[in-house]
């Protein structure tokens, strides 16, 4: 399935592995045929929301399947309340990576352009933080990090908002309502050029430090909040603050006690 798809490619680009040329250029094109094969349900969500939903991208019914609540879960395994936040998910992060990987195709331009468009006239393309219009905003502005970087007093004003908000009580689990390990991927993403996202790394270092080291129970039934990848995802952010340069080559194991380790490597 094409979701599956692509959060095994985030992972293994979380992960640091290599994604090939042919692996790229196979799901630019499946994308693309998915952008133009799905009108008829598009219109049913454009009809009822004009710019809130996706106009290019919805889940399958094979894939809405794989949870009981019909919403897919993010990239950094977080699982919507709302099909808001779900399915703004499935299409931003799709579309993000044509505008990741995209030669100089017009079709893809003009998708991007589009989609552009429609986030500008939502209250979660600028930042908004009631209900899931506030992860929304994450998924916004992971995308809008990618399709215009250039753009850095829109990310600049989201993060400015965003650094109000404790990620600590997420990555603790004690605020489920914050896809707190979807935040800190996007900073992660944005600390190499961005003073605020390494601030806001900074300001959680040592929880994030500590949980890196936590052993995790890795089983599908906690699996929202024990998800491998995030001990990735705490690695890469960590890695990109000096006092913790050395995490870059960290390690992520499964232990013979079934508990997922961090464990740095000097």
């Amino acid at each position: 399935m094409l979701y599956d798809n692509i959060v095994s490619l985030n992972h293994r680009i979380i992960m640091c592995q290599e994604i090939s040329e042919s692996e790229k250029q196979n799901i630019i094109k499946l994308i693309l045929y998915n952008c133009k094969t799905q009108n008829n349900r598009i219109n049913f969500w454009r009809k009822r929301h004009q710019y809130m939903y996706p106009y290019y991208l919805l889940p399958t019914d094979e894939e809405s399947c794989l949870e009981h609540s019909k919403k897919l879960r993010l990239i950094t395994g977080e699982l919507p309340k709302t099909y808001l936040l779900s399915h703004n998910a499935y299409e931003l992060e799709l579309l993000r990576i044509l505008a990741l990987w995209h030669s100089d195709n017009a079709d893809i331009k003009e998708i991007l352009k589009v989609t552009g468009q429609r986030l500008e006239n939502t209250c979660f393309g600028h930042f908004c933080s009631k209900g899931e219009c506030f992860g929304s905003s994450l998924v916004a502005l992971r995308f809008w990090n990618t399709y215009a970087p250039e753009d850095v007093d829109r990310i600049n004003d989201s993060l400015m908002k965003l650094s109000q908000y404790n990620i600590n009580r997420g990555i603790k689990g004690s605020n489920n309502n914050i896809p707190s390990f979807y935040y800190l991927l996007i900073l992660s993403e944005l600390a190499d050029k961005n003073e605020i996202a390494k601030e806001i790394i900074e300001s959680n270092s040592h929880t994030l430090y500590s949980q890196f080291q936590k052993g995790w129970i890795v089983n599908p039934d906690n699996a929202d909040r024990y998800n491998p990848i995030r001990k990735y995802v705490i690695r890469n952010a960590l890695s990109k603050l000096s006092e913790y340069r050395h995490m870059k080559n960290a390690e992520v194991y499964l232990s013979s006690d079934g508990r997922c380790y961090g464990k740095c490597v000097y």
